[in-house]
């Protein structure tokens, strides 16, 4: 499962020789609270699935603007955080689209049964 993610990896390699140094440490942090709320507003134990297409659409533009912060700033402890934090909502939010299901503790309104047999929710690059 992970040869693909190994041979495709997402990040382009840092190049320290084109950055400054980041006098906007406030984008930083409210990108991680915008995160933070959404996540918690859209993607909480009871879930639609327009919500976790909003969630889906911020993560899209959040993942813009910090792959841009990454090329032109250096890189802090806080940066690396947000972008690992956003990678992970992204896989919790296309883990839920997938599933057309209630399932434990995540209830979706659009999906409110239990099938009878649970499917695997193992995310692949192939199936993101």
């Amino acid at each position: 499962a992970a040869a693909p993610v190994i041979e495709n990896p997402a990040l382009p390699p840092w190049d320290e020789s084109r950055v400054t140094n980041a006098d906007e440490e406030v984008v930083i942090a409210h990108n991680w609270d915008e995160l933070r709320r959404f996540m918690w507003n859209y993607v909480g134990i009871v879930r639609t699935t327009k919500r976790l297409e909003r969630a889906q659409h911020r993560i899209k533009l959040l993942k813009e603007e910090i792959d841009e912060y990454y090329r032109n700033f250096r890189i802090t402890h806080d940066l690396l955080e947000l972008r690992n934090l956003v990678e992970v909502a992204s896989l919790i939010v296309n883990s839920a689209l997938s599933r057309h299901e209630s399932r434990g503790l995540h209830y979706s309104r659009d999906f409110p049964d239990t099938l009878p047999k649970a499917l695997p929710s193992v995310l692949t690059p192939q199936r993101q």
